[in-house]
């Protein structure tokens, strides 16, 4: 018997993956203040717009399943009214959720007020293995020059905003070596720090993204400076 297939990836929902224009965009953000869905009168009154032209959006974003909609109850006669429901998530409220589960499950790991070696080693092993599932392993970069775009490319688009310092001052000698500022974290709220067990698996996901066990060493170094941390990526010079 063929089990039956899961829901749709939340992704597809995400207004990035929708074609929306700016005005689809505005109808869809004012329908979002309406938890219970409202009717395309009310739509319109918020935006100041003739309610044809907010049925005509809403009726745009019903073809690409940003909303759906459900029948009003009746009341006296006439046509029941339809009312609009978003579908698509609040990816902040998304990316709320998620942050926490994983915090609560690094939290097996050990004392995140006090951690130890061993502990610290199990969280950059889920990290490479993290890196592994995903594949992204760098196993045919076998330089740092090779690393570091990529590197780049990935901490952005996982929301680290890095900035890329070659060769910084405090090198040690014979190394060729670069530093990437991170200037924001996905598991930071408010001033709240992360678990450094999070730290710790996110360093063992960028020594497997580098490489594994190739010739560039990396060092992350939480909170290394106000505002940022530092990855730090080095290899032996030759010649």
């Amino acid at each position: 018997m063929t089990p039956p297939q899961p829901p749709r990836p939340a992704t597809e929902l995400f207004p990035d993956s929708l074609r929306l224009s700016p005005k689809q965009r505005e109808v869809l953000a004012v329908l979002q203040e309406f938890p219970a869905g409202a009717r395309a009168a009310e739509v319109a009154a918020k935006l100041g717009m003739h309610v044809n032209t907010a049925r005509g959006h809403l009726e745009e974003l019903l073809v690409q399943e940003a909303v759906r909609t459900v029948t009003a109850p009746a009341k006296g006669r006439g046509r029941p009214s339809l009312i609009f429901q978003v579908r698509v998530p609040d990816n902040r409220a998304v990316a709320h959720e998620y942050i926490s589960l994983i915090e609560v499950l690094v939290s097996s790991l050990g004392d995140p007020d006090h951690p130890d070696a061993e502990s610290l080693e199990r969280a950059r092993a889920i990290g490479k293995q993290w890196a592994q599932h995903m594949a992204v392993n760098g196993q045919n970069w076998t330089t740092l020059d090779d690393a570091l775009e990529p590197l780049f490319q990935r901490l952005r688009d996982m929301g680290f905003d890095p900035s890329l310092n070659e060769d910084p001052a405090d090198a040690a000698e014979g190394e060729h070596t670069a530093d990437l500022s991170l200037y924001s974290c996905p598991f930071v709220a408010g001033n709240l720090r992360p678990s450094p067990f999070v730290c710790a698996i996110h360093e063992g996901f960028i020594r497997q993204v580098v490489g594994g066990n190739g010739p560039v060493r990396v060092d992350l170094k939480p909170f290394s400076e106000e505002g940022r941390c530092t990855v730090r990526l080095s290899e032996p010079e030759t010649g």
